[in-house]
């Protein structure tokens, strides 16, 4: 009865929550559509690469050596224009600014990590059938939640809401991974994240990664609604300046809890270098 009850609040998410429309209403959900359709061509275009540089080590012919060879400049070559597409989006600040900032010195936002559909529930009805011996249909309402605010946090609304959608989603992790991610109890899942700087794609097995990439977007977040602030009015000034500071802290707790990212926006360099970024972001201001 008590590991029941344990499995159940593991997996319990409360009340239904929402992410934004999907992608195409506004300027910023456009740019953010745009940033998944290129993640989709880089990765593509790498699993391509993998398949001929594994042909090319496999065959002893020549002149398929050649071929090989010409088809693997040519992924190459759009690898890295793709990662230049990607680039100028990156770059593409003013989308993120308030309209009401046209006298002021725009500030950086950072863009959100893209993340494929995954779903826990089929893995986590398996585990709760073989460990704990329960019918996994007695908690459908709590697993089809957990599948929706998964789905939601691909896109969170720009605001306070969003926040809270992403920050719920990371506290339920960490139940999640006390429950069913145990080392000597793990299920089988993979999550699957872009880069935000390169968009090159990364799966992992490790909630870990889930739980940083949940947190690092929930840093950019906080940038993107520190840019929409309207900082000619002195309101506007002080909630750019808090909302700076929050992603500081969440990139500090990002760095200092999160050192092993396979991802290079997440390498412990690039982090640091962010928290410098927006300290000396909300100075500006």
């Amino acid at each position: 009865m008590e590991d029941k009850q344990k499995s159940n609040s593991a997996i319990k998410m409360g009340h239904q929550r929402k992410g934004s429309n999907p992608l195409l209403t506004t300027a910023r959900g456009k740019l953010q559509s745009r940033r998944s359709k290129v993640n989709d061509k880089i990765n593509r275009e790498l699993r391509m690469r993998d398949g001929a540089e594994n042909l090319y080590k496999a065959t002893g012919n020549k002149r398929l050596k050649e071929l090989v060879t010409v088809e693997l400049s040519f992924f190459n070559s759009n690898i890295q224009l793709l990662k230049e597409e990607l680039s100028d989006m990156n770059a593409s600040i003013d989308l993120y600014q308030c309209d009401g900032n046209i006298n002021c010195i725009p500030v950086i936002p950072l863009g959100l990590k893209e993340t494929s559909d995954t779903d826990m529930t089929v893995p986590i009805k398996d585990f709760i059938l073989e460990h704990y011996s329960e019918d996994s249909s007695n908690y459908e309402k709590e697993l089809t939640d957990l599948r929706e605010v998964r789905q939601a946090i691909r896109t969170p609304q720009r605001d306070e809401t969003g926040v809270s959608l992403l920050i719920e989603y990371f506290n339920q992790l960490f139940f999640i991974e006390r429950r069913f991610f145990a080392p000597e109890t793990k299920i089988s899942v993979h999550f699957h994240w872009y880069d935000s700087l390169t968009g090159v794609p990364t799966t992992q097995k490790s909630i870990g990664f889930e739980k940083g990439s949940v947190l690092f977007n929930i840093a950019a977040l906080y940038t993107q609604i520190a840019c929409k602030q309207n900082r000619s009015r002195q309101d506007g000034i002080r909630l750019a300046i808090l909302n700076f500071q929050k992603c500081a802290g969440a990139l500090r707790y990002l760095l200092d809890h999160f050192s092993h990212a396979p991802s290079k926006d997440m390498q412990p360099e690039t982090i640091a270098m962010m928290i410098q970024l927006m300290l000396v972001s909300f100075e500006r201001i």
